[in-house]
């Protein structure tokens, strides 16, 4: 090779490997992108992502508690009960009034665990759905609103149902008090980082499309720049796998961070940890899936080179009794000479399938892998052992 021809490969090489390596760095940020586009900014699939909060145990036992707190706090139950009791009966007003708290909190309890609780935080969180946005992008809001670095969301309908009920029940204690001078509020977040994360999903938002896009251009750029391919799709997708990898060390590191600062006897620690991992439940699930797909990739990229046990794999998967002195076919002639654009259908196709599928499942997604690797195998078992074709002789009888 010449001196020329050699400072250019090596120009290649290095290029190949910066693109890769941008590529790895920037795809658990086009991750994080897609889920806060698709999964935060969008109304039903936000609905869908908080609704098992509903049903947490920890946060309906948070939201009990404040709803008791609030109507204890803005009446004194002891000095009602205290003066409606007769002289020699007031020392039962202490024994009274903590009754009436845990019946009070029973009964919030009661509708939280009904379906009329179900349905009432889906119509709060679809009503304040634009509202959060409007948070997380740093604008403020009515039903849910920023306050000394809190995000708060109302719980004043969730009390309205409570009295209601207990009122049906004939404690009438509370009555008194106008249901919106009573200040209810479940905070969901309380960090001093608020504005630094508001700016940070601004700008992910922004990129949510073009970035994953950039990620697929600059691995193609990088395949096409390669003088040798198969391993440089080969490193690009293990590379990919362990970018995901990280980004799934950040979430749990991210966790820590969040019940620090946010844990506190408004949110105790089990709640905000139940709030912190369903919402990010879509976000690892993500991950998982393209981590999942790039080691498909990855494995179809190996099994097709020339290792020794690439090589034996292939052929123990296409061998049939008499197979090695069957002549080569039409057929295996026909794959042997167009593999190239057979492995990139067998890989691209189960892709397309993922990318058009609404809501993939790992069911889906294991299906679609095993698919990709059987097509891949078939390829390199049925064209890697034909026979070339013949060629003519350099001479010819006369």
């Amino acid at each position: 090779m010449s001196p020329k021809n050699a400072d250019r490969s090596r120009k290649h090489r290095k290029a190949v490997i910066a693109l890769v390596v941008l590529a790895c760095v920037l795809a658990p940020i086009a991750g994080t992108a897609i889920w806060i586009n698709n999964q935060v900014t969008k109304t039903d699939r936000y609905t869908r992502t908080v609704k098992p909060l509903a049903s947490d145990p920890d946060i309906q036992a948070v939201i009990a508690a404040n709803v008791t707190r609030t109507l204890f706090e803005n009446v004194d139950v002891r000095a009602r009960a205290s003066e409606a009791l007769p002289p020699r009966a007031k020392f039962l007003a202490g024994p009274l009034a903590n009754g009436l708290r845990t019946f009070t909190e029973n009964t919030t309890q009661r509708f939280l665990d009904s379906p009329a609780f179900q349905r009432l935080w889906l119509e709060l969180n679809t009503r304040a759905h634009h509202q959060l946005v409007k948070v997380l992008t740093g604008e403020g809001g009515r039903a849910i609103k920023t306050r000394n670095g809190q995000v708060v969301i109302d719980l004043a309908p969730v009390l309205a149902r409570v009295q209601d009920r207990l009122q049906a029940r004939g404690v009438n204690v509370f009555d008194r008090v106008p249901p919106g001078a009573i200040p209810t509020s479940f905070v969901l977040l309380d960090s001093k980082q608020l504005e630094q994360a508001q700016g940070g999903v601004r700008l992910l938002k922004a990129v949510a499309i073009g970035l994953p896009l950039l990620v697929l251009a600059l691995i193609a750029a990088a395949i096409g720049l390669s003088g040798q391919r198969r391993r440089t799709l080969l490193q690009a997708s293990l590379g990919i796998a362990a970018s995901m990898a990280v980004l799934a060390i950040l979430l749990i590191l991210g966790r820590s961070v969040y019940l620090d600062q946010v844990a506190g006897p408004r949110l105790p620690h089990d709640a905000a940890a139940a709030f912190y991992d369903i919402l990010v439940h879509y976000l690892r699930l993500g991950l998982r899936i393209v981590a999942a797909v790039a080691l498909l990739v990855a494995a179809g990229a190996y099994l097709s080179g020339p290792s020794r046990l690439a090589v034996s794999i292939r052929g123990r998967l296409g061998s049939t009794p008499g197979a090695s002195r069957a002549p080569a076919t039409a057929r295996g002639r026909w794959v042997a000479a167009n593999k190239r654009p057979l492995r990139v259908g067998a890989v691209l196709l189960p892709l397309l399938i993922l990318m058009l599928w609404s809501a993939p499942t790992v069911g889906v997604l294991i299906v679609l892998a095993v698919v990709a690797l059987v097509l891949l195998l078939a390829i390199e078992a049925v064209g890697g052992r034909s026979a070339p074709p013949e060629l003519p002789s350099a001479t010819s009888p006369t």
